[in-house]
């Protein structure tokens, strides 16, 4: 069987590959189903997305906080080996081969022989490394940029291919796409009506063809958006990048 880390990047990986695909709606019932509705796979779920997660953690109380961590996960394993078994078959099913992007996490969980000491050790420290890093927070820049730049910086974040998003908006997609379609649509009204207000703000200030064009363009494509989860989540990146 696999590891729960192995299980998850292969999860997210999954998520991204089958976007847009007639197989997508059958995985993310099977998700929902073998994961996020079991309480305790879902907790387990839930402590790798935070042990991997720059949090600002004081580093006084950081070992405690992933010893507790990896203890209270150990007992989660221990008690749902058949649970997971079937999550990683299903998983394997679909996804054969990944580059486990957890590995820190299952060398200190799934490691108990005093010979992996040191291995272990060093597992948590990068662990550790990583919870008292402070997330880096993107500042607006506005007002040194010129208008052309924001725009098509955000349309160039709309536009990226899936297949090539980094970990962390992987790992934001895979959270939205557990979102009820209720809350989607209605945070996808109030990220259109912002973005909106600020596209036609820009559009009213701009003196140049090209991105005036650009601008209506935009425009248009935001007020005619589907309501779905991708969607949701190319809007959360525009809004950003505006």
């Amino acid at each position: 069987m696999n590891t729960f880390g192995t299980i998850k990047t292969k999860i997210e990986r999954a998520t991204v590959i089958l976007y847009g695909k007639p197989e997508f709606k059958s995985f993310m019932k099977q998700f929902k189903s073998m994961v996020l509705e079991n309480k305790d796979v879902a907790e387990l779920y839930y402590i790798y997305d935070d042990l991997s997660s720059k949090k600002g953690l004081d580093k006084s109380i950081a070992d405690d906080y992933i010893n507790e961590s990896v203890e209270y996960s150990q007992v989660l394993i221990e008690n749902n080996q058949n649970s997971l078994g079937r999550v990683s078959n299903w998983i394997d099913s679909i996804v054969m081969e990944h580059k486990n992007v957890y590995s820190d996490i299952d060398t200190t969980i799934y490691n108990h022989s005093i010979r992996n000491l040191e291995v272990v050790l060093e597992s948590k420290k990068n662990i550790k490394n990583t919870l008292i890093s402070e997330e880096v927070k993107k500042e607006s820049t506005n007002f040194n940029l010129p208008l052309s730049s924001m725009v098509r910086a955000a349309n160039d974040s709309i536009n990226k291919n899936i297949e090539h998003i980094d970990e962390s908006d992987r790992k934001e997609l895979t959270s939205i796409l557990s979102i009820n379609i209720e809350d989607v649509k209605t945070e996808i009204e109030s990220l259109k009506e912002n973005i909106l207000n600020n596209l036609k703000t820009n559009l009213n200030e701009s003196t140049d063809k090209a991105l005036t064009l650009t601008i209506e363009n935009t425009i248009n494509s935001v007020t005619n958006v589907n309501i779905d989860h991708y969607n949701l989540y190319k809007l959360r990146k525009l809004n950003q990048g505006l």
